[in-house]
């Protein structure tokens, strides 16, 4: 038996590590491969694993979270909300698909303030995590910072979007959550880069919790910036760890059935 984690590219993900770790303390058969897979040969390679009697479940990352839910069938609430899939199990040719990313994020953010929320990036985390936290957090209101346009479905006015971060959006936020590949090790120009500047953040308050949801590397270039300013700052790696070990729970319950 095998599992995997999808993405393209692949950076050395830290999944890989973990399963491997997970699987060898349990001493689970089981191996672990990162598979980087082109755009073209998605569809493809996704109809492979579903036919594989030996692939058993796999992480999915970026690009691929979205594109995945019209191949697997999603049964649990959370996952629902979320509009987004980054881990799949193989039950007898029938993928099932799940979203560990919110309850890692769940449990990061717990403890913070989250009356005013900015969400800076909807790709397939950032939406997932809106659509879970506006579902669970009925007090807050969102302001989503990207270039898509609003969803149609998305009517709330506690809601908005913006093609940029505004400063009198910033002013009172309490809670900023970095959505984006910004100030990660996925591309070279991106170790360059924060969702936010100096000067942006400024004009926070100074009680404002700065989550990025990056995990490699763990100090980002947005770290520097919010410790420089003394602001609270929390990075992706319990979010990561939270919902791999979600994911290889489900898989160690499965396998020994």
């Amino acid at each position: 038996m095998y599992c995997s984690i999808i993405g393209h590219p692949l950076t050395k993900p830290r999944s890989v590590f973990l399963w491997r770790k997970f699987f060898k303390n349990k001493n689970l058969k089981i191996k672990m491969y990162p598979m980087d897979i082109t755009n073209n040969a998605f569809n493809e390679q996704i109809k492979k694993l579903k036919n594989d009697p030996n692939f058993l479940a796999s992480a999915i990352t970026m690009p691929y979270k979205k594109r995945i839910k019209s191949k697997v069938l999603i049964i649990d609430k959370i996952s629902k909300y979320a509009n987004a899939i980054n881990f799949i199990l193989n039950k007898n040719g029938v993928l099932y698909g799940f979203n560990t990313d919110v309850y890692g994020a769940i449990e990061s953010i717990k403890k913070c303030n989250k009356k005013k929320i900015i969400i800076f990036g909807f790709g397939g985390a950032g939406e997932a995590i809106f659509r879970v936290f506006n579902k669970i957090y009925k007090k807050s209101t969102f302001v989503i910072v990207s270039k898509k346009k609003k969803p149609k479905d998305i009517k709330s006015k506690k809601v908005r979007f913006s093609k940029e971060i505004m400063v009198k959006n910033l002013i009172d936020c309490d809670l900023f959550i970095n959505c984006s590949p910004l100030g990660s090790n996925l591309k070279k120009d991106y170790l360059v880069k924060s969702p936010l500047s100096l000067k942006q953040l400024n004009f926070c308050k100074k009680n404002i919790t700065i989550f990025d949801i990056v995990y490699n590397p763990k100090k980002t270039l947005l770290y520097k910036y919010t410790k420089k300013l003394g602001l609270n700052f929390i990075n992706g790696i319990k979010m990561n760890t939270i919902q791999a070990e979600i994911a290889l729970e489900k898989i160690e319950n499965y396998y020994k059935k």
